[in-house]
Parts: structure tokens; C-alpha cells; sequence
């Protein structure tokens, strides 16, 4: 056993440390994954709940890259995949998610304005546990779908999670009253992301075809396929297991200070730890950039045009 006095010895008990509680929150999730799926179907806010724990699990692993073996983080993650894929099923059962096609659908009158729960049996509002948004389906999402800020422990409200977004357009350009930091996006296909300025980190994964506008002091992108990333960074983005991105410059027409035009942007892909250039990655093309007018039409579209907005913008399409 290594010296708990030495760095290899502190690494080692984090390491142990950090696999012992790991494990322990994997089987408490799997375990309820396992009990909702045998009930048939599960409840929207049984799913946020699942989601999060998810999404904890995931944000764990990343920042303890480094600190513990890569056998163990590479174990890790795969059984945190084989979760996603449960979690998805029961998700599709309990919900069936309609398949990329833009078809309109009919507006959701009855939504509340957060797909979080926060009456309690007596009808007060009590505290949210956490500051989410998750499980929209061709929708425009603003700061309107947010709670409230006053349901939110102050505490809370610095950390946003975006679960489950399909072909939707979310504008959190402005967001202040929140004074959001962090971001963990995760299972989003097909829509436009325009995130809030941020001074902390972003953690995405599983995104396919998607737009993502952010500027923050730290990028990571797990696992996610063609997608365009308009991006102000002072450090250098990380991408794993993904193909297809492509980067371009934070948009002038939001008038971020200190926006960063730098052609050569440094990506570290963890997936090709090689000398020569990423395969999975590229810069986009200036003349691809969008234009002015074109994240005009973004931000002022009205609910009507959104799949309009989404066949010109998207990568794919």
C-alpha cells in the first residue's frame, strides 16, 4: 500500500475513496432505475429525479480524471453508460420521445413554467433541490421556463442542469438573476443551445447535431456528435469520444467583452492522444460562421418559426 504521506499515496486513497462512494451511488440509482422500470412506466418528476442523480454521477467522474487510475475511470464510465441506456429506456416507456422529423406539435398549455416539482402535500412552495431544466420537445425555452429564484436555495442557484432537449431552441443569454456559474448538459439532440456568460465550467454530454453558444472558463464535451460550437474560452476546451465538432468564435452580434477570434484554438481530444491532427475535430470555416442577421432571427423568432429556425441552422440538416 502506498504512503498516505507521499502524493502517490494521497492519489491512491483518493482513488479508493472516490471508487467506494461511486459504486455506492451507481447501485442506489441502478437499484431505482430498476424499481420504476418494473412499475411500467415512471412519473416526469421521478425522471428529473433520475436524471440529476445521473448527471452527478457523470460531473464526478470528470473531475476526478487524473486523480484515478484509467482503468477505473474507463470502468466507471462504462457503467454510467450502461445506466444511460436503462435510464433512456425507461424514459422512451414512459414517455415515447417522436423522432426528428419536424412535425409540428401542438403547444403544451398545461405546462407549469419548470419541469421541477416544488409544492409540498399543504400546496406551500418549498425549496428546490437544484436549478433544472429538462425534458422539452420542440419548444423555445427561456428564463420564463426557469423557477422562480426565491424556490431556489441561495446556494443552489450558481449550478444549472439541461437533461433531455429535443429540437428546441434555449435562449439563457440573459440569466443574471440567477448568477449562474456552472453548466451540465446532457442527452440533447437536434436544438440550439445560447448559454448565459459563465465564469465557471461547462460539462456537456451526448449531444448530437446541436448548436451550443457559451462563452465560461472551462469546455468539455463527452460523447456527442456534429455540433457547431460558437465559444469564448481562456483556457483550452477538452473533447472525449465525440466527431464532428467544429469550433468558431463566441458571436459578435451579443457583444461579449473581451470576445475571442483566435483561428487556432487549442483542442485537447482525449480520444486521440497522438502527434498528429484530431480527426473528431476542426475549426468552422469563416465563411460558415452565421451571420449577424441569422442570430438575430434566433433570438427574435417567435414559437412558430422554430422548426423553420432549426432546418436553416442546424449542422445536419
Amino acid at each position: 500500500m502506498a504512503d498516505p504521506q507521499t502524493p502517490e499515496g494521497s492519489r491512491w486513497n483518493f482513488s479508493q475513496s472516490f471508487l467506494t462512494n461511486f459504486q455506492s451511488s451507481r447501485s442506489d440509482l441502478q437499484t431505482c432505475i430498476q424499481q420504476a422500470t418494473q412499475s411500467g412506466t415512471a412519473s416526469k418528476q421521478t425522471l428529473d429525479s433520475l436524471n440529476l442523480q445521473l448527471a452527478q454521477l457523470s460531473k464526478n467522474i470528470v473531475d476526478a480524471a487524473g486523480s484515478i487510475p484509467k482503468f477505473d475511470q474507463r470502468n466507471c464510465e462504462s457503467q454510467l453508460k450502461e445506466i444511460e441506456q436503462s435510464l433512456e429506456r425507461l424514459r422512451k416507456a414512459s414517455s415515447p420521445a417522436s423522432k426528428f422529423a419536424f412535425k409540428r406539435k401542438a403547444r403544451e398549455a398545461t405546462q407549469p413554467p419548470s419541469n421541477v416539482s416544488t409544492a409540498s402535500a399543504t400546496g406551500s412552495v418549498a425549496p428546490k433541490s437544484s436549478l433544472t431544466l429538462s425534458s422539452y420537445t420542440m419548444k423555445l425555452v427561456t428564463p420564463r421556463d426557469l423557477p422562480d429564484p426565491e424556490t431556489i436555495a441561495p446556494e443552489l442557484r450558481s449550478e444549472l442542469s439541461i437533461i433531455d432537449l429535443d429540437s428546441c431552441i434555449l435562449n439563457l443569454l440573459n440569466v443574471k438573476q440567477y448568477e449562474i456559474s456552472a453548466l451540465h448538459v446532457r442527452d440533447v439532440k437536434n436544438s440550439i443551445l445560447l448559454l448565459p456568460v459563465l465564469e465557471g465550467s461547462i460539462i456537456l454530454h451526448d449531444l448530437t447535431n446541436c448548436v451550443v453558444v457559451v462563452s465560461c472558463h472551462q469546455f468539455r464535451m463527452h460523447s456527442s456528435q456534429n455540433i457547431d460550437v460558437y465559444l469564448s474560452i481562456q483556457s483550452n476546451p477538452i473533447i472525449e469520444h465525440c466527431s464532428g465538432i467544429r469550433f468558431g468564435p463566441y458571436p459578435s452580434a451579443f457583444t461579449l467583452e473581451n470576445d475571442q477570434h483566435v483561428p487556432g484554438l487549442a483542442v485537447q481530444d482525449f480520444s486521440h492522444i497522438k502527434s498528429t491532427p484530431s480527426p473528431h475535430w476542426c475549426m468552422l470555416a469563416e465563411g460558415a460562421w452565421k451571420s449577424s442577421e441569422d442570430w438575430q432571427s434566433i433570438l427574435t423568432l417567435d414559437a412558430i418559426d422554430l422548426e423553420r429556425v432549426l432546418q436553416q441552422a442546424l449542422p445536419g440538416v
